[in-house]
């Protein structure tokens, strides 16, 4: 077996996307830039809002913000980074070439998701100085700010596996990428359709009853978590169901349908590799 910093797939996944190439060296340092930049001004206007107001809810609204931010980018890079994992190589004809190497099903599957996954993953440790700063000013949102910060990475890695099974079971680099958006906009925008729904379908059911859908939703349980789990001083409704269920229910189902994925692509590889 193959000690995981040793596996080739990994390696070359992670150089790949890492280390620019010489001609791109030079677009690479200025949109570094920019971005460093942006963060350092992001920063500083949120150091100059905390010293001009007086609102007690200013880190709780700072912390809420990054989490946003942070699925934001999560929604939206997780399904493009890992989408044209498989397929992108069928499409060159090197994936004949992969299949015929001494790796096992799970190097080869783990080592794809896990490539693709750790470069956006550092992409999100630039909004790690602002969640600790609210908690610096605000010790009471320390419980808040891990369990936010812990839907954020399991959100990533279940988007990120639902990619990597389109792009396994897809032929076409376009298609894997459809089904991808289409998978993470289904728990983003179908969760909202379902409560709507609900709510007109069953009037019994009033629209504050009907948020158990948003429980799912990885941008509904951001606000209910940060205001549930702070120690003191922040109120929130103990009868609405989606302050009750958040965040334990999305952490329950996406971490199981992230194993569930990755069994059915791990115990499958001869099906889908080989086809």
């Amino acid at each position: 077996m193959i000690d995981w910093r040793e596996n080739p797939l990994l390696r070359r996944e992670l150089l790949y996307r890492l280390r620019p190439s010489s001609p791109n060296r030079a677009v690479f340092v200025v949109v570094g830039l920019v971005v460093i930049l942006a963060v350092v001004l992001l920063y500083w206007a949120a150091l100059q809002s905390v010293r001009r107001t007086q609102n007690i809810y200013i880190f709780r609204d700072l912390l809420t913000l990054t989490l946003v931010i942070e699925t934001l980018l999560v929604v939206g890079g997780a399904p493009a980074a890992t989408a044209n994992a498989v397929s992108r190589e069928r499409e060159q004809r090197t994936w004949d070439l992969l299949t015929i190497t001494l790796l096992r099903p799970h190097e080869v599957v783990l080592g794809k998701l896990l490539g693709r996954t750790i470069p956006l993953f550092l992409l999100l440790l630039l909004g790690a100085p602002m969640v600790v700063l609210c908690i610096a000013f605000d010790p009471r949102l320390l419980v808040s700010a891990l369990l936010g910060t812990l839907c954020v990475v399991v959100t990533l890695v279940f988007y990120s596996t639902a990619a990597l099974a389109a792009s396994c079971f897809s032929r076409k680099t376009v298609t894997a990428t459809a089904l991808a958006y289409l998978f993470a906009g289904a728990w983003v925008f179908g969760t909202l359709v379902l409560w709507g729904l609900t709510s007109l379908i069953f009037p019994s059911v009033g629209s504050r009853e009907a948020t158990f859908w948003l429980a799912v939703n990885p941008f509904a349980v951001i606000e209910p978590t940060v205001t549930n789990y702070a120690s003191d001083g922040y109120s929130y409704s103990a009868s609405d169901p989606l302050y009750v269920l958040s965040p334990w229910t999305l952490l329950v189902v996406y971490s199981g349908l992230t194993a569930l994925l990755l069994w059915v692509l791990i115990s499958d590889y001869r099906h889908w590799a080989y086809r």
